[in-house]
């Protein structure tokens, strides 16, 4: 694999590091001719997880203590997020809060429908939960998950899922 660095013109590389773009190594890379990271295999990786932690809709039913048809109409509605498969529904573990049992992430069913159902399932994974620099708690930018789960208003990180 080349370094993306030497591919470029000079004027395209100086515009990219003007925009905030770093040519330094990523962190885990060896070096020249040695594996390194790889962002195809690394959301491949990512997007396994996220379906090997998925709950299927009837789980997640029972999880909310409601019927397999209401969560087929909240998923039409987008106030929750799955992944359609050949086989059914999958619903991302990140979006249920821990215990007690038959809760959501607060204020998640507010922000769901104003991401676009285009976007990667990876994507909205790490959208939800990688640091927001427009989302500040205590000084610190948190991820749209630890907001919601702060208190932070829902219409706040609504507006920024709007923007995706």
């Amino acid at each position: 694999m080349g370094a993306p660095e030497r591919d470029l013109a000079p004027r395209e590389r100086a515009a990219l590091e003007r925009a905030g773009f770093s040519f330094a190594p990523l962190p885990g890379a060896i070096g020249e001719g040695a594996v390194a990271y790889d962002p195809l295999a690394w959301t491949v990786a990512e997007y396994t997880a996220l379906l090997a932690t998925a709950w299927p809709a009837p789980a997640a039913a029972r999880w909310l203590g409601v019927d397999a048809s209401r969560v087929r109409q909240r998923l039409a509605r987008r106030s929750l997020y799955g992944i359609k498969l050949a086989d059914g529904w999958r619903l991302p573990a990140f979006q249920f809060d821990a215990p007690p049992p038959g809760r959501l992430v607060p204020g998640i069913e507010r922000v769901l429908p104003h991401l676009d159902p285009a976007l990667h399932p990876v994507g909205v994974y790490r959208w939800f939960t990688q640091p927001n620099p427009d989302l500040v708690v205590a000084g610190e930018p948190v991820s749209p998950l630890d907001w919601l789960r702060t208190g932070g208003d829902p219409v706040e990180a609504a507006a920024l899922a709007a923007d995706l």
